[in-house]
């Protein structure tokens, strides 16, 4: 059925009525943090997200692309974010970068970047080929579809990671580039980073390090004394970092950062054109007109929290993650996949258990889950909210995949088949 047309307003409305539109409105969402919502939130306190709102909304009506002329503070920083994800990701001296609107346009950059490149220095790779694993983000295909760069992606994962030899075994004369994650959306494994930049290397590739999700997560648990393989420019063979800010960083959307570990590759991410009448039109990415907005608040959070709070943010989301990991590992027939590095862990469901029905009722219950596939499974992002609430959601867990797990077996008994 069509959605019902909406007109343009004939009249205005009080800024009251207008407000009260909108509660109505979103009387159905999700909250945006709690306890119940396991899908992804980056949640830290209520004093923090004071200072989102407020940073926000000094820089509501400013555009970042303005930021060389009208606006010299977003300018600067912008600059300084970069120097604070370079210094976290162990970048060497003559690294550059820019600010992004999300991880997407980082990966979408990052690919026109190397493709440039190569069309510069090595035209004679075309047509252009890039190679990512299982498991590689879905921006990756986007960006190369729009560029005219093809995707070989292996088809499988080994332990939830990427399969080095099945990537190299990709690599061909038109190769330009190849792409891991630290760790990727799916699994949460970080793949093996150091293996796969020694490839790149001997093939004479751009390599990149899709860390969106967890380049300002992993420094800290690192740090904290977790299991954390090398992924950042520690790694020589490290070409480029992408690093959401609006994730482990704490700041609203959209904000990301793309890291070069030679400033000189700004020369080819940019874009520039001065054949019209306004004179040189030059962006850093994909956007012109930018919000100043959430890049401000990106600066006003990491300030607020400095080392100190992403440490303790990072050793409480640790500690309720071994809590959720060790919970799950308790109740019969469902199991973690994979390595989980980050915030997040995929579960599925063995021994009868249909994961999938058991994400229906967490739902009925009011809970916030998504599913994911190969193997069919539900994703879990925890937040610092869920520490009083965590014992409690495990035994809901526990008793809805024992009542799936026992419905199993009954129709079994029957001999009907069990569908979800």
């Amino acid at each position: 059925m069509p959605s019902e047309r909406v007109r343009f307003p004939l009249q205005g409305a009080s800024n009251e009525r207008v407000l009260e539109s909108l509660e109505r409105m979103r009387a159905n969402d999700v909250p945006s943090h709690g306890t119940r919502n396991f899908r992804a939130v980056y949640y830290v306190d209520d004093e923090t997200l004071d200072l989102i709102n407020l940073a926000a909304t000094a820089y509501a009506e400013v555009n970042a692309a303005y930021g060389n002329n009208s606006f010299p503070s977003v300018k600067e920083i912008e600059r300084q974010l970069v120097q604070i994800g370079l210094d976290l990701l162990h970048a060497p001296s003559g690294a550059g970068g820019a600010v992004t609107t999300g991880g997407t346009e980082s990966n979408f950059m990052v690919v026109k970047t190397a493709r440039d490149y190569f069309r510069a220095r090595h035209p004679e790779r075309a047509p252009f080929e890039m190679v990512v694993a299982h498991t590689g983000h879905a921006s990756l295909e986007k960006a190369a579809r729009l560029l005219d760069v093809t995707v070989r992606r292996v088809h499988h994962s080994v332990d939830f990671a990427a399969d080095p030899a099945a990537m190299e075994a990709l690599v061909n004369p038109h190769t330009i580039m190849m792409v891991g994650s630290a760790p990727p959306a799916p699994y949460a494994t970080t793949d093996p980073i150091a293996q796969l930049s020694e490839i790149a290397a001997r093939h004479g590739l751009w390599f990149h390090v899709d860390a969106c999700m967890g380049g300002f997560f992993l420094p800290f648990a690192r740090e904290l004394g977790a299991p954390i393989p090398e992924f950042d420019f520690t790694v020589p063979g490290v070409w480029s970092i992408s690093a959401d800010l609006h994730k482990f960083g704490y700041s609203p959307k959209g904000a990301s950062l793309l890291l070069f570990r030679d400033a000189a590759m700004d020369e080819f991410r940019d874009f520039r054109f001065s054949d019209w009448p306004f004179g040189e039109f030059d962006t850093s990415g994909l956007a012109g007109s930018r919000p100043a907005a959430p890049v401000v608040a990106a600066w006003c959070v990491i300030h607020h929290l400095g080392r100190p709070g992403y440490l303790r943010i990072t050793e409480r989301l640790l500690a309720l993650k071994q809590r959720l990991i060790d919970g799950i590992g308790r109740i019969e027939g469902l199991r973690v996949l994979g390595r989980p590095d980050a915030a997040h862990l995929f579960v599925t469901g063995d021994d009868g258990v249909d994961i999938f029905a058991v994400e229906e009722e967490l739902t009925n219950r009011g809970y916030a889950i998504s599913r994911a596939f190969l193997p069919n499974s539900i994703q879990l992002w925890i937040n610092v909210t869920q520490e009083e609430t965590m014992d409690g959601f495990l035994a809901e867990l526990a008793e809805i995949a024992a009542a799936v797990r026992k419905e199993a077996r009954q129709a079994k008994t029957r001999g009907t088949s069990y569908m979800r």
